[in-house]
């Protein structure tokens, strides 16, 4: 029992201990557990420094972004303003592509002006001619129906005469068997046989008088109607002349403001057409040169001048009896007239073409107007291409070209396709050829040479 108990108390005390121990653990435990917030506590004082850099990144960024944000304001100002320029770069050239349609136009109105002015007054010829022939007609009308009428009455008092005498062909045999000698009965047959020829022949008189008179009174019929018709056709021209007048005038009122650009232009055409003369006048100048030293002239047709073989000598004379009959080297209108000339818009100006503007449709070709040789194909700033055909010692130019389809030394006809004429997109993509004549050093009127 003793024993027992003895081991019950040991038992006890080990356990006391235990318990002991485990409840000295626990306070060093619960001791140690308010370290870790001294710890937090650190960490966050330590982190007061950390915020305040976050801080200083923060201004910075701001700064950054504030100066990102400037750049790109400027970048989009620079932007709008290059926009800007674009914008009145494009109503530049839509001004001046609107104005140099407007001058085109004008000069194509002017040239249509002058036309339908020729052509009323060819108009009014034609109808004071009408009126003359009418007038004509009328008189021999009146005349033809005067011999009519005396016709008719001849023709009326034989056939009286014939009732009244009963001349039948009993009569006329007893009339010739009562002649006193055969000579009497042959006078009498004569006699009659005459008149019988007469009578025809005043019946077919009176037949033509009267169909003359019909054919004269068809003729004043068919001039009349076409009096009516050419005298509506005038009336016509007239209203469309005022229109034409009225577009012209509106034309000129707004090319009036743009008298800056207008000078510009006219300066840049005047430039480009006195280069292209300088650089023909050194080829012809050459070429004439050339044809001195040639083994077989004919003859030169002037001091200094070109001198010919027998073939461009034949060649020569042939484009000079053309003289007005030359076909046009392109089909159009002429919009810029050859010599010295008021300038459509710009008062106080004068315009000296070196020939003639020709415009014509988009697509349009040049053509040779005469038999001859390519002398020179070349490149004239203002004027793009330009070809020279010779025709002995007479030339033609060709400017305005963007393809060429001759070489220099073919020999060309009359017709042959010589190039594409420029497309001003400008002018609504219309071919304007610029043509010109020349004899030796001379330069000619082309439009007296180009036919009617």
């Amino acid at each position: 029992m003793r024993i027992k108990s003895y081991i019950l108390s040991i038992l006890a005390i080990s356990a006391f201990c235990v318990m002991s121990f485990v409840g000295i653990e626990s306070l060093s435990a619960q001791t140690k557990k308010p370290a870790p917030k001294t710890a937090t506590t650190q960490k966050k004082t330590t982190s007061t420094p950390a915020k305040k850099t976050t801080t200083t990144k923060s201004t910075s960024t701001k700064t950054t972004t504030a100066k990102k944000e400037d750049i790109k304001t400027l970048k989009n100002k620079q932007s709008q303003l290059q926009q800007q320029m674009q914008n009145t770069d494009k109503k530049l050239n839509e001004t001046r592509r609107s104005t140099k349609q407007s001058l085109r136009e004008l000069e194509r109105l002017n040239e249509d002006i002058v036309y339908r002015d020729q052509l009323i007054k060819k108009q009014a010829d034609e109808l004071n001619r009408y009126s003359v022939q009418i007038d004509s007609l009328n008189g021999s009308i009146d005349r033809l129906s005067e011999e009519y009428k005396s016709l008719k009455k001849k023709q009326s008092d034989m056939i009286y005469y014939a009732f009244m005498t009963k001349n039948s062909q009993s009569d006329f045999i007893i009339y010739i068997l009562s002649s006193k000698n055969f000579q009497e009965a042959y006078r009498r047959v004569i006699y009659l046989s005459n008149l019988a020829t007469m009578r025809k022949e005043q019946s077919a008189e009176l037949n033509k008088t009267k169909q003359e008179i019909q054919n004269h009174r068809d003729r004043v019929d068919v001039l009349k109607s076409r009096t009516k018709d050419l005298l509506a056709k005038q009336e016509k021209e007239k209203e469309f002349a005022v229109y034409q007048k009225q577009k012209q005038d509106k034309l000129l009122a707004s090319l009036q403001a743009q008298e800056k650009f207008l000078k510009s232009e006219l300066q840049k055409q005047q430039q480009a057409s006195e280069q292209l003369n300088d650089k023909i006048q050194k080829i012809i100048a050459q070429q004439a040169e050339a044809a001195k030293k040639r083994t077989q002239p004919t003859k030169t047709t002037s001091k200094g001048g070109y001198a010919m073989t027998k073939e461009e000598t034949t060649v020569a004379g042939g484009f000079e009896k053309n003289k007005g009959l030359l076909p046009w080297p392109v089909k159009g209108t002429i919009t810029g007239s050859f010599g010295k000339q008021p300038h459509p818009v710009l008062k106080d100006v004068t315009v000296n073409n070196k020939g003639v503007y020709i415009t014509a449709v988009q697509g349009s070709k040049a053509t040779a107007v005469y038999d001859g040789t390519v002398s020179q194909c070349f490149s004239v700033p203002g004027n793009n291409n330009a070809v020279i055909i010779r025709h002995g010692n007479y030339l033609t130019v060709y400017a305005n070209l963007t393809d060429i389809y001759v070489k220099t030394g073919a020999k060309v006809t009359k017709g042959t396709a010589i190039g594409k004429i420029y497309e001003d997109s400008d002018d609504k993509n219309k071919a304007t050829l610029f043509f010109q004549v020349w004899k030796e050093k001379n330069l000619l009127n082309p439009q007296q040479w180009l036919k009617k």
